[in-house]
C-alpha cells in the first residue's frame, strides 16, 4: 500500500465548502469505508471458496511470512518499502512521462501487549519528462500514523493524527498545511490480506497556488502469499480533492517473490498499474509498478 500523489499540475479549484460540510462528507465517508472493509472481510472468503481460517500449525516458510507481514502496514514490525511507478500522458495535453519514486519506512513503537503506534512517513519524488525538458517535484512530505490494536493476531484495526508537509512551491504540490486523521483495518489469517488504510487531510493556509491539501485517500489491498513466498496483490489508489471536485484512481496488480539476502527478507513486485478514474492534468492508461520491501529476518 502506498500514499502517493500522481497529479503533475494543479487542477482548476470549483467552488468551496465549508468546515461543517467537509466534517459531516467526512464522516460519511468514514462510515463508507468501515461498510466496505466489513464487505471485503466478510464475502472474499466466500466467493473465492479457500478457508481463511489461521490453521493451529501453518504451513508457511519463515521467509513466506515475512513476506505477507510486508503486505500489512499496520503489522509492528519495522520495514521500508521502496517504488518506482512510470505513469504516462500527464499534463492538460497528456505529454507528459512521469518516472515517480517513493519510500515509505514502517515504523512500530510498542505501547502494550497488543497496542502499537505505527508511524508511516512518506517521502514521493517526481521525474517528469515533456518534449525532452526534464522537471523534478519533492512532493510534500506525508505523515499517516495509527494507533493499531491487535486481535487474534490475524484482525488489524488502527486510527491515528495524519500530517502533510506544504510544498517548497506551488509546482511540487499543495502550499497548504494538511491535517486529519489516518485509518486502517486489515484481516490477515494465513497466507491472506484484505482490507484497507485510509487518511483524510484538511488543508490549513490561505495559499492554493498549488492546489488544495482537502483531500481524501483510500487504498484498499487483496493479497495472496504462497506457502513459499511467492505474493499476488491487487490494489488501488483512491484519492479524491474536495476543493478541486476530482478524483483520480489508479490499479495496481503486481507479483513477485520474498527472499533472504545475509540478515534481511527482502520482497520483490512487479506489475501493471492502469489509471481506472483521471482527471485532466493526472496520468492516464496503463503505467508500470516496481516495489521492493526489506525486513529484518529475526
Amino acid at each position: 500500500m502506498r500514499n502517493r500523489i500522481i497529479s503533475f499540475s494543479v487542477d482548476k479549484l470549483e467552488g468551496c465548502c465549508t468546515l461543517s460540510q467537509l466534517i459531516d462528507r467526512t464522516t460519511n465517508d468514514m462510515l463508507l469505508l468501515i461498510n466496505l472493509i466489513k464487505f471485503i472481510c466478510l464475502t472474499i472468503p466466500l466467493l473465492s471458496g479457500v478457508t481463511l481460517a489461521q490453521s493451529p500449525t501453518s504451513t508457511m516458510s519463515h521467509t513466506a511470512k515475512s513476506g505477507q507481514q510486508m503486505q500489512n502496514p499496520l503489522y509492528p514490525k519495522s520495514h521500508v518499502l521502496v517504488t518506482y511507478n512510470a505513469n504516462q500522458k500527464l499534463g492538460a495535453n497528456s505529454n507528459i512521462k512521469q518516472d515517480e519514486y517513493m519510500v515509505a519506512p514502517v515504523i512500530p513503537l510498542h505501547l502494550g501487549s497488543n497496542i502499537h503506534l505505527i508511524l508511516n512517513p512518506t517521502l514521493t519524488y517526481n521525474r517528469n519528462i515533456s518534449n525532452q525538458q526534464v522537471t523534478n517535484q519533492q512532493q510534500p512530505i506525508q505523515f499517516p500514523s495509527y494507533f493499531t490494536v491487535i486481535l487474534d493476531k490475524r484482525w488489524f484495526a488502527g486510527i491515528g493524527p495524519y500530517v502533510q508537509t506544504p510544498a517548497s512551491n506551488a509546482n511540487n504540490g499543495s502550499r497548504q498545511t494538511g491535517v486529519g486523521i489516518s485509518a486502517g483495518a486489515l484481516y490477515a489469517p494465513d497466507n491472506w490480506t484484505i482490507g484497507a488504510t485510509m487518511f483524510n487531510s484538511w488543508g490549513i493556509g490561505n495559499d492554493l497556488s498549488g492546489g488544495s491539501a482537502n483531500i481524501l485517500n483510500v487504498q484498499p489491498t487483496l493479497s495472496y502469499t504462497s506457502d513459499h513466498a511467492w505474493t499476488y496483490n491487487l490494489s488501488s489508489q483512491m484519492n479524491f480533492n474536495y476543493t478541486a471536485r476530482n478524483a483520480t484512481n489508479q490499479l495496481t496488480l503486481s507479483g513477485g517473490k520474498t527472499v533472504k539476502l545475509l540478515d534481511y527478507h527482502v520482497s520483490f513486485q512487479l506489475g501493471p498499474t492502469y489509471m481506472v478514474t483521471t482527471t485532466p492534468t493526472s496520468a492516464k492508461g496503463f503505467g508500470a509498478y516496481l516495489g521492493v520491501s526489506i525486513k529484518s529476518a529475526q
